[in-house]
């Protein structure tokens, strides 16, 4: 059966392309309009790829955005380097609220929470998707270990288990509170996720 994960599994040539094609028209699709905007012949006519080869390798809408969700969330977050570890992880806070309250993030935020759970099936290991982001953490903590903010064996579910705390205060305080996470804001959410670590 043919899926999201498929596609992924040739990396070169037209398969490539094809996927970048059509990925790139769901985002411009959800920047202009949001999730409504997007449908299988909307996608085709932007991309150019043929409507029956879309559905095909990812079966409906609901995949196509969060595809997209995956390909972009790794580029559209910045994950700072200040020289202070609470530094960092407020810059990285407010990056992602940012990105939350812009269109995109609405529209990508949106199909994350509402996929059906045949469509994760297909995708494949969704548990993976949210661990690569979370180790984008790791190297926040290493550079901290070397300034001696923190110990050098702080280990990964520990860093892991920080950054779902600040994603899931930012995400809670920007989508559903719909209060702005400034420096301030950003600051108690990383000293109470640290605190709660006991760091």
């Amino acid at each position: 059966m043919s899926s999201v994960s498929t596609v992924r599994s040739r990396p070169g040539g037209r398969s490539r392309r094809v996927r970048r094609a059509v990925l790139d028209a769901v985002v411009e699709l959800l920047e202009e309009g949001g999730a409504r905007a997007v449908s299988i012949a909307e996608v085709a006519k932007r991309s150019g790829v043929n409507a029956s080869s879309i559905y095909r390798r990812w079966h409906g809408v609901d995949a196509l955005i969060l595809d997209a969700a995956q390909d972009l969330s790794l580029d559209t977050i910045e994950v700072a380097d200040t020289g202070s570890l609470e530094d960092d992880l407020c810059a990285t806070a407010t990056s992602v609220a940012a990105f939350l309250r812009t269109d995109l993030g609405i529209a990508m935020a949106r199909a994350l929470i509402d996929v059906p759970p045949e469509v994760l099936e297909r995708i494949g290991d969704w548990p993976q998707f949210w661990a690569t982001r979370l180790r984008r953490f790791e190297p926040v903590f290493t550079r901290a270990a070397a300034r001696g903010e923190v110990a050098a064996d702080v280990n990964q579910s520990v860093i892991a288990s920080i950054g779902e705390m600040i994603a899931a205060q930012t995400y809670f305080l920007t989508l559903f509170r719909r209060e702005e996470v400034d420096d301030p804001a950003a600051r108690l959410i990383v000293r109470r996720a640290l605190a709660a670590a006991g760091l």
